[in-house]
């Protein structure tokens, strides 16, 4: 799946379902696989500072603040063209997020436009910190 640069709080909320539904079912072991020819795993990224959780996260997101995106997404995610998105509180970092990535040699990231701010606007799904 290769996403657009930008994605829009209801667009990006589509695209993440899968995403977004499995975190908000109750946790059990984690036993799935990817069958061979299946769509790779997409990684959503929350980049803002942990102070600003308190206003809750995207279902399924992955915090990694913004200061450490460079040392911890090549640990994470080590394939380069792998479906990321990322997101902050306006859309400013979740901005500067993706083009530190891109000059990683991630070749597919998108970033939520509004940020959480926009994805709470839409009435999009919100979990609690």
């Amino acid at each position: 799946m290769q996403l657009p640069p930008r994605l829009r709080p209801t667009d990006a909320a589509t695209i993440l379902e899968p995403t977004t539904t499995a975190a908000a079912k109750p946790k059990r072991k984690k036993t799935k696989q990817l069958k061979a020819g299946a769509q790779p795993f997409l990684t959503l990224i929350d980049v803002r500072m942990p102070q600003e959780l308190t206003s809750g996260t995207i279902p399924g997101a992955t915090h990694i603040p913004l200061d450490n995106i460079l040392d911890t997404v090549p640990k994470n995610i080590p394939d380069p063209t792998a479906p990321v998105v990322v997101y902050c509180k306006s859309g400013m970092r979740g901005g500067m997020a993706q083009g530190a990535l891109r000059k990683l040699g991630y070749t597919n990231v998108s970033n939520i436009v509004g940020g959480f701010d926009a994805w709470q606007k839409a009435g999009l799904p919100v979990t609690a910190e």
